[in-house]
């Protein structure tokens, strides 16, 4: 170590004959210039050996890709527009009419879109016009990258007016000669608020999430979450203890569409990542923050209480406070999140426009008394939101929505996700449906009135953040005067409508007119609207502006007497001259030609055949006063139409109102559409309301397939008399059992939103929950194997399922061995039969189940018919429900029809020829003269008649779990 510390400090030694030593000392400065010009070009060394403000590189843990070490002695030499805290921020900073990226952000705008690059003293810079800016702010989002917005805050005039009246030291007032620039906003996938960059008409959130597990345990682990939508402004926050298969998250997972996600690095668990991977889609940007960063719950409510007014660490004693966060202050973890969030959000320079829109609510996806709870599960296996790829073709919302605004289409989808739960809404909202169907005038003028509108929740949110351009309110007004009047038109002519849903919606639509008219009176009408770009006061409207205007016109005044004056000064016609824009150069003295009397003080600016152009001594000082005066005016009408904004922004609550009526009969329009569009057969189910669920659907189909003339409609029946609460299905693979299953709760879905379904008959009592379990995959993260996951699932299901339940459950038992997997799907499929009483599709490859339960009361044997040629060993699928037992699961026929190798396929037919034998042999020899089945219902029925205290206790539930059990072992033949 030594020797090499020498050689180092050694060779840091010049030498003294070196190759410079023979060079005139007119060369060597030569030379040293040229190095030093090769300095300036080089990088930066702190960004060849790139490291976070703590030292660490990139390859190391705990590195933070949002800072980058500087040294002291470079950060004191760069100039304010250099220092710059956002390394992982592509900054685009305004210069005139350009927008420049420079270093590290120039780079990647060449390799990513292959945008002109040039180097300027050691920096490398792209630029691209100030009008093309949304355009490439778009392209980078969607790139995963973060982009900064760096605006010049004055002209350069407005720089010398500011320099002109500082009283600083003379070195303070050089600095102050730079036009002065702002980091305006940071721009995130998930907290886009700018219209022209956002391209969806369905919400984006920003989702905080917290996460605590208890000495390790995976089963009960907590979570909270902040959830944000940036185009409304509106917070959601939840805070819950989950189940281990963690469903309330994926709920929220699947029931939003989540772009961006904040969590504190190392701690969620690797279950919880697992899930987060799987249901978000693969654009979404993941935001980690260190444990330095974000707030804890003290400095949470100590910044609510400042935002707010509320009391340092107490906030219920505050109304001014919202509800949510007071409701959820006690809860660690909830404060947490909403302060992850709030941390965020002022990184990002946005947190005030937010934030003080005090939009916060409790979010419960799963709450019951919201209507049928469709968990996340339930969402992705029916396909409700998206398919199996992720995508919207084909889901249900796809299939259903034909909303016409885009804040109808965000309500719709809300109501897919909790549908109605209640016999009287549902019946009450298809009184509504039916009555619009009715009445097909009320579409069209209905769809004339809101078509083509723009999305007005949004912008009425981008109003109050003072992020709206002018031609946007303008096109707001105009719209709100458009649905005032034509509702007005609706209403007076709605007199036959019957439905007490509609007018209760048509009830509440507020009358704007002279809120309105109030706020066009403030300011001046444009020519032109739609490139309008500021509000100019009338008269008496804003003192400021008046007076401005007043001295304005004073000076333009003394500025024509001063042309009078000069016209006889130089005894012939002169006239003032203006730019294109009037900004640079205005009243520049005109003069013809060839004029003798030009005074020698007069500086020639420009000329042309016809005349030459003066800059006048006489009436500088009133010129500079004009454009001082301007400069004012321009900041009084920027402050007046933030006035005017305030302004509207204080009648929020009933802009709101009507933006949630037009959103409501879209959705109830968008309802009788879709009941228009699934064709015939088709009707409107009868809704009875009872302590059980049943339903009878006849002819039903799929109303993702209803327009194919070749799908087969089946019978579904569940419940009802003599009918049974569960169907065994069985028969073979791609036989439509899936299909079917999904088409039963597709319909159910479909009848309590309130609308028609795709059958010739339907009668059902509402469902509260769907549950499902489809489908088979593992856990790696969380050492959990496919048959420990359908567990987890089924535990879930066993749980939670009530009498008034639909539960969907596919193949349970197949991530096992044979033996296992029966007696487990042989287990559950008798607690869901005989104690939990819910209504079930149980779709089953195990051939013995259908014997052991042939004579339970609450099972039903029905199965996909097939049709079997043996000699040729083809399969043809009649995707039929019909009544009994599938004689085979047919894998052999599947298989060769899949191309397995012939060989192979009459290999397995003796193989499962044989094993079918000695099964059904060793199933004889055991077989007992009382089923295992009902030996357990005896003694079930036995413990119970023993339990004074539960018999007389019994509910509903209970006494009809008896009763079946009864039924089972009377009905039970024994050999």
């Amino acid at each position: 170590m030594g020797n090499d510390a020498n050689s180092n400090r050694a060779s840091s030694i010049p030498k003294v004959h070196s190759s410079s030593s023979f060079l005139t000392a007119a060369e060597q400065r030569k030379q040293q210039r040229k190095a030093a010009d090769q300095k300036k070009e080089n990088a930066f060394e702190f960004l060849v050996d790139l490291k976070d403000k703590d030292g660490l590189r990139p390859s190391e843990a705990g590195y933070n890709p949002r800072t980058c070490y500087i040294p002291p002695k470079a950060w004191a030499s760069f100039t304010p527009f250099e220092k710059q805290d956002h390394f992982d921020t592509i900054l685009f900073f305004q210069k005139g009419k350009f927008f420049e990226l420079y270093e590290e952000d120039a780079r990647i705008g060449h390799q990513e879109f292959d945008l002109k690059i040039t180097q300027r003293v050691k920096m490398s810079m792209v630029g691209v016009p100030e009008s093309s800016f949304d355009f490439w702010a778009a392209k980078f989002l969607a790139r995963g990258y973060k982009v900064g917005r760096v605006e010049q805050s004055e002209t350069a005039l407005g720089a010398e007016m500011r320099l002109a009246a500082s009283k600083t030291k003379k070195h303070e007032a050089d600095k102050g000669k730079i036009v002065q620039r702002a980091l305006s906003k940071i721009l995130t996938a998930g907290t886009l608020i700018d219209e022209a960059m956002i391209h969806e008409d369905q919400a984006g959130h920003c989702l905080s999430i917290r996460e605590e597990v208890k000495d390790g345990h995976q089963e009960s682990p907590k979570f909270a979450v902040c959830i944000l939508d940036a185009s409304t402004s509106e917070f959601k926050l939840s805070a819950w203890t989950d189940d281990i298969c963690r469903t309330t998250l994926e709920t929220i997972l699947r029931q939003l569409h989540i772009k961006e996600l904040i969590f504190t690095k190392g701690m969620l668990s690797l279950a919880t990542i697992r899930l987060l991977k799987g249901a978000l889609s693969g654009q979404c940007l993941w935001t980690p923050l260190r444990d330095d960063e974000g707030h804890d719950e003290n400095a949470t409510i100590r910044e609510v209480g400042r935002l707010y007014g509320g009391s340092d660490l107490n906030l219920s004693h505050s109304d001014s406070i919202p509800i949510a966060i007071r409701t959820l202050q006690d809860d660690h973890l909830a404060m947490q999140a909403l302060g992850n969030m709030m941390w965020y959000l002022r990184t990002l320079n946005i947190d005030g426009k937010l934030l003080s829109m005090k939009n916060f609510q409790i979010y419960d996806p799963l709450s019951l008394s919201k209507g049928l709870m469709l968990d996340g599960q339930a969402l992705a296996h029916i396909e409700i939101i998206t398919n199996s790829e992720g995508t919207e073709e084909g889901s249900l919302l796809r299939l259903l929505c034909k909303c016409v605004t885009p804040f109808g289409k965000r309500l719709f989808r809300m109501w897919l996700c909790t549908p109605l739960a209640v016999a009287d809404s549902i019946i009450r909202r298809q009184d509504a449906v039916e009555d619009i169907m009715n009445h097909p005038s009320f579409a069209e003028t209905f769809t004339k009135l809101v078509k083509s509108i723009p999305d007005i929740e949004r912008i009425v949110s981008r109003i109050h953040a003072g992020a709206c351009k002018v031609k946007e309110f303008l096109k707001l007004l105009d719209t709100l005067e458009r649905l005032d009047i034509g509702f007005k038109d609706i209403i007076s002519g709605i007199g036959d409508f019957e439905s007490q849903e509609l007018q209760s919606v048509f009830g509440a639509i507020p009358d704007l007119s002279s809120d309105l008219n109030g706020i066009r009176q403030l300011f001046e009408a444009p020519q032109n609207a739609a490139t309008a770009s500021e509000l100019v006061p009338l008269e008496g409207s804003d003192e400021r502006y008046d007076e401005i205007q007043r001295e304005h016109q004073e000076l333009e005044d003394a500025l024509d007497k001063e042309l009078q004056k000069l016209q006889a000064k130089i005894g012939s016609k002169v006239t003032y001259w203006h730019s294109a824009q009037g900004t640079k150069e205005i009243y520049l003295v005109q003069v013809a030609p060839g004029n003798k009397n030009i005074p020698k003080n007069w500086t020639k600016a420009s000329a042309t055949k016809t005349a030459n152009r003066y800059v006048v001594p006489e009436i500088a000082a009133l010129v500079r006063r004009l454009k001082e005066t301007r400069e004012h005016r321009k900041t009084a009408i920027k402050d007046f139409t933030q006035k005017v904004f305030q302004h509207f922004d204080a009648a929020r609550p009933l802009w709101t109102r009507m933006i949630r009526s037009t959103a409501e009969l879209d959705c109830l329009l968008s309802l009788a559409s879709a009941s228009r569009a699934i064709g015939q057969p088709a009707c409107r189910p009868k809704i009875v309301d009872g302590p059980v669920a049943f339903l009878n659907f006849k002819n039903l189909r799929h109303p993702a397939l209803v327009l194919r003339n070749e799908f087969i409609p089946n019978d579904i029946t569940l419940g009802a008399e003599g009918s049974g609460r569960i169907i065994l299905l069985t028969g073979p693979n791609m036989g439509g059992k899936s299909t079917v299953m999904r088409m039963t709760a597709v319909g159910v879905i479909m009848a309590q939103l309130g609308m028609h379904v795709p059958a010739s008959e339907a009668q059902l009592s509402p469902v509260d929950r769907i549950l499902t379990r489809m489908g088979a995959y593992d856990n790696i993260f969380s050492s959990a194997s496919t048959f420990k996951v359908e567990l987890d699932e089924c535990s879930k299901i066993l749980r939670e399922a009530t009498p008034k339940s639909l539960v969907i459950m596919d193949e349970l038992g197949r991530g096992t061995s044979t033996f296992d997997g029966m007696a487990v799907a042989m287990s559950v499929l008798h607690e869901l039969a005989t104690h939990t009483q819910a209504l079930s599709c149980f779709a089953t490859h195990y051939s013995t189940l259908t014997d052991d339960f042939a004579n339970h009361p609450s099972i039903r044997n029905m199965h996909m018919a097939t049709v079997v040629d043996e000699t040729k060993r083809e399969l043809v699928f009649l995707y039929k429900l019909i009544q009994g037992t599938a004689p085979s699961s047919f894998g052999t026929h599947v298989a060769h029809l899949a191309g397995v190798p012939l060989s192979v396929v009459k290999r397995a037919e003796t193989i499962s020829h044989d094993f079918a034998k000695h099964l059904a042999e060793k199933l004889a020899h055991k077989k007992t003269s009382i089923p295992l089945i009902t030996q357990a219902n005896f003694s079930f029925l036995v413990r119970s008649s023993c339990n004074t205290t539960s018999r007389n206790g019994s509910g509903i539930r209970e006494l009809q779990s008896l009763k079946t059990i009864c039924k089972a072992i009377s009905s039970c033949k024994l050999n």
